[in-house]
């Protein structure tokens, strides 16, 4: 352990080891309450703006000139380009943090395996040797984090169909109330779907009656509803 930590802070392992540090007192933020997982995050957007949120707004207008490109349209397909690249190591996929930790770690290891197993003391040489690490890195990180991309696309989409109900009409299975929750179906292409639902103000709602959902509340995994009559 020791031999790790000297290892760890040497010059040449100091870039990568200061990263990790970062990523991990991050994530003690996180874990102590004073960070959420999305306070940065890096957004890609399917109409070519790159943004960046880090408590600043960076956006990239497709109508001026990017890398020197003579007109607009160079300028959508570099950045379009760069999007491409950014969404297929599942950046924009995942939170930011989630996948640069899965990127800084792998670094972190190569670089201490790399120095140590040929022996190198060159700080020169082990900065340029940061770029074949982060190319390994992405690869690496481009493993790992699919599957954890995969299941935030599984979460997105559930996420979404929770308001697709909103602006329906249901009738009412069990009785409901503000503070009790009922159930109602939603009769929807002829396929029947049942959900929780709760009233607002003194509204009650018994069985039988017919009501429209008004939005989804996340917090109670509920759908608020009101009287209606066909």
């Amino acid at each position: 352990m020791k031999e790790l930590f000297e290892a760890a802070f040497s010059g040449v392992n100091i870039i990568p080891t200061l990263l990790l540090i970062l990523v991990l007192l991050y994530w003690l933020m996180v874990i102590i309450g004073a960070m959420d997982v999305d306070s940065v995050d890096f957004d890609i957007d399917a109409d070519v703006d790159v943004d960046v949120d880090v408590d600043v707004d960076a956006d990239v207008d497709v109508d001026a000139d990017i890398d020197g490109a003579d007109s607009p349209g160079e300028g959508i397909g570099s950045v379009a380009f760069l999007n491409s690249i950014l969404v297929f190591f599942n950046l924009g996929k995942i939170p930011f943090m989630i996948w640069l930790s899965f990127l800084i770690f792998p670094m972190w290891i190569i670089s201490i395996l790399f120095n140590h197993f040929l022996g190198n003391s060159s700080f020169t040489i082990a900065l340029v040797a940061l770029i074949p690490n982060l190319i390994v890195s992405l690869m690496v990180s481009k493993i790992l984090t699919t599957p954890i991309a995969a299941l935030f696309a599984k979460l997105k989409k559930n996420n979404d169909d929770q308001f697709k109900y909103t602006g329906k009409i249901c009738t009412v299975l069990m009785r409901a109330s503000r503070n009790r929750f009922g159930q109602a179906e939603i009769n929807r292409n002829g396929n029947i779907y049942r959900v929780n639902i709760l009233t607002h103000d003194e509204v009650v709602l018994e069985k039988g009656q017919t009501a429209l959902i008004i939005e989804y509340l996340p917090e109670k995994k509920c759908y608020l509803v009101e009287p209606y009559k066909i």
